[in-house]
């Protein structure tokens, strides 16, 4: 497997394996990830997925830091017995990252994020690129048992934008790190703020300073309403949807993580929303931000954190070749197919 190659469908490969030829700790049924990988998916003898990165040759990694949590268990220079197709192969010295006691939902999550971690590797890491690489699928695991950042709507309605751009990748990379920084999108002189409602108005909340943004940047309003159905487009499917379009190892990581940090806690839940796409499609409209209704400029001294609903019904939406005139980030959000005011 080279940087950046594509691991391809983990659990595929995993579904396909059967029981280690012993029972006991330290054995595996195994199969390479990719023809003459170093990487193999692996079940051990009570049925758990484990990534096994051979480590005979890697000087240093045994030395690496073992860990153990609640579904994540990692251990450095183990000592495995691996099969395939039921015959036993040989011993060798192995990373074997395990997802235990885990049902299908996580066993998927565990894939997901298993797969663009090891891309990010390559087939020759250094243990320091193997430390990172695990202590990221760490944290990622770490941010599950989190209180939640957001909110799934909110979520769900900015994987939609991202979806559904030109440029998808662009977008990504201007994610915001914190789902409570002041805008969702943010490459320095270019900010999207998005927001979602399940109302039939287009009243929006905001903060006075996203609708007073700094001198010399330029903000735009991405305004979609969103209908909770069961028949609809779920975060899972979104995140799969971007998958497909992005080519950056990095860029993907990050998607993970911030999907991780939003939901925390509720990410059974989260990933399993669904929203009715077509409701999205019909309603979305881009605003300048100075034709959002907001208060004046002149707040007086000593009053902050002011808040206030916002109605943008009344107000003049973008259209594509203004959007697409303005190029970067502006540019990069507009619908992949759209054309016209966007949308309508």
């Amino acid at each position: 497997m080279t940087r950046g190659a594509r691991v391809g469908n983990l659990k595929r490969l995993y579904d396909k394996l059967g029981a280690p030829v012993s029972g006991g700790d330290r054995v595996y049924e195994t199969a390479r990830i990719a023809r003459n990988s170093r990487y193999r998916i692996g079940r051990d003898s009570l049925g758990n997925p484990a990534i096994l990165i051979e480590t005979s040759r890697m000087a240093g990694a045994e030395a690496l830091s073992d860990f153990e949590g609640r579904h994540l268990l990692i251990g450095h220079g183990v000592n495995c017995s691996i099969s395939e197709h039921g015959v036993e192969v040989r011993r060798a010295r192995f990373s074997v990252v395990t997802c235990r006691d885990a049902d299908d939902l996580l066993k998927q999550r565990f894939f997901d994020a298993t797969e663009t971690l090891l891309r990010s590797l390559g087939e020759t890491p250094t243990v320091q690129e193997l430390s990172q690489v695990v202590g990221g699928l760490i944290e990622l695991f770490r941010l599950a048992s989190q209180p939640p950042r957001g909110t799934i709507q909110g979520l769900w309605a900015e994987l939609w934008i991202v979806a559904q751009a030109r440029d998808p990748e662009v977008l990504l990379q201007a994610w915001h790190t914190e789902p409570s920084d002041a805008y969702d999108f943010n490459s320095g002189l270019e900010r999207i703020e998005v927001k979602s409602t399940s109302q039939s108005g287009r009243k929006h909340a905001f903060s006075h300073g996203q609708l007073k943004p700094p001198a010399g940047t330029k903000v735009a309003i991405a305004s979609v309403f969103v209908k909770s159905s069961g028949g609809g487009q779920t975060i899972s499917e979104l995140t799969e949807r971007i998958r497909r379009r992005v080519a950056s190892i990095r860029t993907l990581r990050r998607l993970d993580f911030v999907i991780a940090r939003t939901l925390g806690i509720d990410w059974r839940t989260g990933v399993e929303a669904a929203f009715d796409s077509e409701v999205a499609t019909e309603s979305l409209r881009f605003f300048a931000v100075d034709d959002v209704p907001s208060l004046s400029a002149d707040i007086p001294s000593g009053v902050s954190d002011i808040r206030y609903v916002s109605d943008l019904s009344g107000a003049e939406a973008l259209y594509v070749d203004e959007m697409l005139e303005d190029g970067g980030l502006f540019a990069a959000a507009t619908p992949a197919d759209g054309d016209g005011r966007v949308r309508g």
